[in-house]
């Protein structure tokens, strides 16, 4: 029993201003010296043999919020305003005027319940009788709080021991949940804050995720002391900030670290082994696992393997003559057009130079190769070339025979004819007629053998023998756009043959 006892915690009892009902009916001086009787009477009764503690004058000022003053503390907001300042119960007392004397009235809360513990009236012809009605009915009103207990009654008292102090906590670093004496703090649960202790020597525990548990002892001495706990550090750092050569960026990176989703950059982690996992749209996915050491940092700063694309890229004046223009990869020059080669998938691609060098807009595709043509418009008189607006776009065939010009600046597919043809074989249907077929059916076998060939090649490309398998599956795809002109060529010649042996016959 004697253990549990002094291992209680003291009960913060505030007594608040006296007020009264109209201003002129008290002076400052009358009611101060009303509550101050008030409280000493209270040291009485709750003294700190029995683990109570009354609050001065100061210490409800301190632990007020910004702004309010303690004579605005009445009325209807004295549980809340107990609430405010940390108090366990919360007294008050009103004087007003009943006929021709004073009357006062006191209560006293419990402001964790909003309970009414007890409650006494008087009547007086002036501020010395109301005195003496305080003298009278304060010692029971205060005994209830102690549940009308007798207790031990203090001789001699001179209140030194039974004062508490508003006081600063801070921690380095923020944040800390705060306990004094082994009692979690309410107010104190994200220091720095704010803490009613009793005078003399306390232990403060400050508790926070990743650090140390920080304590020590401070003798309190005053209000507005300052208590400082430092934390020491019991967390490592990764640091993920992959090398992106191929074009992205780290706002795109997802990560996920022990199968939960965080962004990249720094971060603090427990001691032990963590996995790690990277993905990004334009990067082949990487993944590993990390030792975290206390008070150390790792990193990884990797380049990420891009995804693998393709591009057959050729430049050309809106003539149709081929034209040699630098070809630049993520601001690298890689050779000139006609270029063909691997390009990371989300890389920018430009071609040209100086003030003329352009981005073109390309769609490029994973494992794929992708053909595109830019075209430039010759200047009239001079026959200069200049930079355009790259645009898929298609050359038509005007009826006249007279081959349309493209729009500046266009990009034509390359696998579209740009120019148109006339035949006359009327003497020579006979022969026509045969090579035609010939000329036909050789073309078909062979777009239909390579068609197949390039697929095959696509199909099985990787990291590894990714070039290798895409110039093989571009010489398929040149056998084989070979063969599609041959059947067509000899489609047409077959068709002009038997249109020229009816119309002689």
């Amino acid at each position: 029993m004697a253990f549990f006892t002094g291992a209680s915690f003291a009960k913060h009892v505030a007594v608040l201003e006296t007020v009264s009902d109209t201003k002129d009916l008290l002076s400052p001086s009358e009611r101060i010296y009303l509550t101050n009787t008030l409280r000493e009477e209270a040291v009485k009764e709750l003294p700190a043999e029995l683990e109570y503690t009354i609050m001065t004058r100061e210490n409800i000022q301190e632990m007020l919020p910004p702004g309010k003053a303690i004579e605005d503390c009445e009325g209807s907001c004295l549980v809340e305003t107990g609430k405010n300042i940390s108090a366990d119960y919360i007294c008050q007392a009103r004087v007003g005027k009943v006929g021709s004397k004073f009357s006062i009235s006191t209560e006293i809360y419990e402001t964790s319940t909003n309970k009414l513990v007890a409650s006494f009236n008087g009547l007086g012809a002036d501020v010395e009788a109301l005195i003496e009605v305080i003298m009278a009915k304060a010692p029971e009103f205060f005994r209830k709080v102690r549940g009308g207990a007798k207790g031990i009654i203090r001789t001699g008292f001179d209140g030194a021991g039974n004062q508490s102090f508003a006081i600063h906590v801070s921690t380095n670093p923020p944040g800390a949940a705060l306990s004094i004496d082994g009692r979690p703090v309410p107010k104190c649960n994200s220091t720095p804050c704010q803490a009613l202790v009793e005078s003399g020597r306390h232990r403060f525990l400050a508790v926070l995720d990743h650090y140390e548990d920080a304590e020590g002892s401070f003798d309190i001495t005053g209000n507005g002391q300052q208590v400082s706990l430092d934390l020491v550090p019991r967390f490592g750092t990764l640091v993920v900030e992959p090398q992106l050569n191929g074009g992205g960026t780290l706002d795109e990176l997802e990560m996920t670290l022990d199968g939960n989703k965080v962004k990249a950059g720094k971060i603090e982690l427990d001691p032990g082994v963590h996995s790690v996992e990277l993905s990004h749209r334009c990067y082949n996915p990487a993944s590993f696992k990390v030792g975290i050491y206390k008070g150390k940092e790792e990193s990884f700063r990797e380049a990420l393997v891009p995804i693998a694309s393709g591009i057959s890229l050729s430049a050309s004046k809106s003539s149709g003559e081929p034209l040699k223009l630098p070809v630049f990869v993520n601001d690298n020059s890689v050779g000139e057009t006609p270029y063909l080669g691997s390009v990371p998938l989300c890389s920018k691609i430009e071609i040209g130079e100086g003030s003329s060098r352009t981005a073109l807009n390309l769609t490029l595709l994973p494992g794929e190769t992708v053909d595109y043509e830019y075209v430039v418009q010759e200047s009239s008189g001079r026959g200069s070339v200049s930079g355009g607006a790259p645009l898929r776009k298609r050359r038509g065939v005007a009826q006249d025979n007279t081959e349309t010009k493209p729009e500046p600046g266009t990009s034509i597919p390359s696998n579209v004819s740009t120019s148109s043809s006339s035949w006359t074989l009327m003497d020579h249907a006979t022969w026509l007629l045969p090579v035609s077929a010939v000329i036909a059916g050789v073309g078909l076998a062979l777009g239909i053998v390579f068609e197949l060939d390039a697929a095959e090649q696509y199909k099985y490309a990787n990291s590894q023998n990714y070039k290798e398998k895409m110039d093989a599956a571009k010489s398929s795809q040149t056998i084989r756009n070979v063969g599609w002109i041959m059947t067509g060529v000899g489609g047409f010649g077959f068709v002009l043959a038997t249109t020229f042996m009816i119309i002689d016959f």
